[in-house]
């Protein structure tokens, strides 16, 4: 096996270091399977989200009709937006946490259940530490008046917490920088959850329930208590989950390139075909 779409990884914003760890999991899946073995560590290839989220977005890159494919992938949410090019799309971007959140929290943090977690809080505040640091984002994707954030999942769950905020889920915390980002640029927020429809439709994941919840702006403005509902409603569009199957569906049809085969039968050995 080898690292499809490696020439991408630099132009979607991916780190050496990242296209290295990507390269780890896949000699180690080799040697695994040669060796029959079948233990987590050794198959991290096998469940790694980072990849399915190279492999699933680094096409869109390639597409001429990139515009047309985002817009389709927006419909899947339920969001029809005629857009505007250029679109532009990045990889594992971090974005800044909201300076008035972290200063709500220094407040907040004293009430935190664990003992150690409100220690450790004052000696931040002491020191001038932030509470909260970037937040990590999947995919973010940008064209002239809309930023799409998209949070992959395979098979794991969004955090239901942070560090210093027991309350705090890893959807709300993009819903959050995402509102802070789009208002530094002047445009709208969308924000999607995308996994596979399985464990969606058997609501077997906690992002299930946040989704549906956040149909409901009144139930962000619940879960990111410090921000004021008139300004999540502001620049706030849609918070929707889309099926990853037919994400990468949307991204492959009609894809001519050398690699789009291997592509496809990495996500077939995934269900995800």
């Amino acid at each position: 096996m080898e690292l499809l779409f490696e020439n991408l990884a630099k132009k979607l914003s991916l780190t050496p270091a990242r296209v290295r760890k990507f390269k780890d999991w896949i000699e180690s899946a080799d040697k695994a399977r040669q060796a029959g073995l079948l233990d987590a560590k050794t198959n991290q290839y096998d469940k790694a989200e980072e990849l399915v989220t190279f492999y699933t977005f680094a096409p869109l890159e390639l597409r001429e009709d990139k515009i047309d494919v985002v817009e389709e992938i927006l419909k899947l949410a339920n969001v029809h937006e005629a857009l505007e090019e250029p679109v532009y799309l990045s990889l594992e971007r971090l974005l800044q946490s909201p300076e008035g959140y972290r200063k709500w929290l220094a407040n907040e943090v004293g009430k935190h259940p664990l003992r150690y977690v409100r220690e450790q809080g004052k000696k931040h505040i002491s020191k001038r530490q932030p509470l909260e640091g970037m937040t990590h984002v999947d995919v973010a994707i940008e064209t002239k008046s809309l930023l799409v954030l998209v949070e992959v999942k395979f098979t794991s769950d969004i955090s239901p917490e942070i560090d210093f905020d027991a309350n705090r889920n890893q959807l709300a915390r993009t819903i959050d920088a995402g509102i802070s980002e789009a208002e530094r640029k002047g445009k709208q927020l969308v924000v999607l959850l995308c996994s596979p429809s399985e464990f969606y439709r058997k609501k077997s994941r906690l992002y299930y329930y946040k989704v549906e919840e956040y149909a409901d702006f009144g139930k962000i403005a619940e879960d990111i208590r410090w921000r004021e509902f008139g300004e999540i409603q502001k620049y706030l569009k849609a918070v929707a989950w889309v099926p990853l199957e037919k994400v990468i569906e949307v991204i492959y049809r009609d894809l001519d390139h050398p690699q789009s085969g291997e592509a496809r039968d990495f996500f077939r050995e995934r269900m995800l075909g």
